[in-house]
């Protein structure tokens, strides 16, 4: 009698140990989140301030790159760092870096929208073409959620994402280099909107750019 007396004792001893344990791991999970969330945001501001303080971007510009990290950073987490990022190559000179970026953005956004889209699915094979952002500028066409001038500009950022990928040192001229940064920029609200319909962050986007 007295074994199973201890014997439960010991059993809820043990179960109280695991609850405890398991509520501190809880914890430290919430402050790991937290401090997480804090060094993001600390980054945030940083970047910010610098985008403020740039001679090199037009007032305009760098308020649609600050109304973009700011949005995107209560939506997306992946997109906000890559328009961080993106930032950063240009503010030292990598302007091609920057825009490739910004098409890597572009081909998320995408992929997000279409993923799961039976229909595009099968219009890629009907159509012989890739799922790639070609094929998904192209499908996006067909549903007329771009125009036609929206689609060739944004094949033509491409174009420049993939001439650095297959040519070492590639240059721009500095006039297609600021084109490809504002085209970017607005071809990410227009998909933005496309992706993320409901959100008022991001619904409240403008759907075209200009300096």
């Amino acid at each position: 009698m007295a074994t199973k007396v201890t014997f439960k004792v010991n059993s809820t001893a043990v179960l109280i140990i695991g609850a405890l344990i398991l509520f501190y791991l809880y914890l430290e999970n919430l402050k790991s989140k937290e401090k997480i969330r804090e060094l993001q945001e600390d980054k945030l501001k940083l970047m910010l301030d610098a985008l403020k303080n740039n001679d090199s971007l037009s007032d305009e510009l760098r308020r649609q790159f600050s109304k973009l990290i700011v949005s995107f950073q209560k939506v997306d987490n992946t997109v906000s760092n890559e328009l961080m990022q993106a930032l950063q190559l240009y503010q030292i000179g990598q302007v091609e870096n920057a825009i490739e970026d910004l098409v890597k953005i572009m081909e998320h956004l995408l992929k997000k929208h279409y993923e799961h889209s039976d229909g595009f699915k099968a219009w890629l094979k009907e159509q012989k073409k890739r799922f790639d952002l070609h094929g998904m500028l192209g499908f996006c066409k067909h549903e007329k959620k771009i125009n036609d001038v929206e689609y060739n500009f944004f094949l033509a950022i491409k174009a420049i994402r993939n001439k650095e990928d297959h040519e070492v040192d590639y240059q721009i001229d500095p006039f297609l280099g600021a084109s490809g940064l504002i085209a970017g920029i607005g071809a990410i609200f227009k998909l933005a909107t496309l992706v993320y319909p409901s959100d008022n962050d991001i619904a409240l986007l403008p759907t075209t750019v200009g300096l």
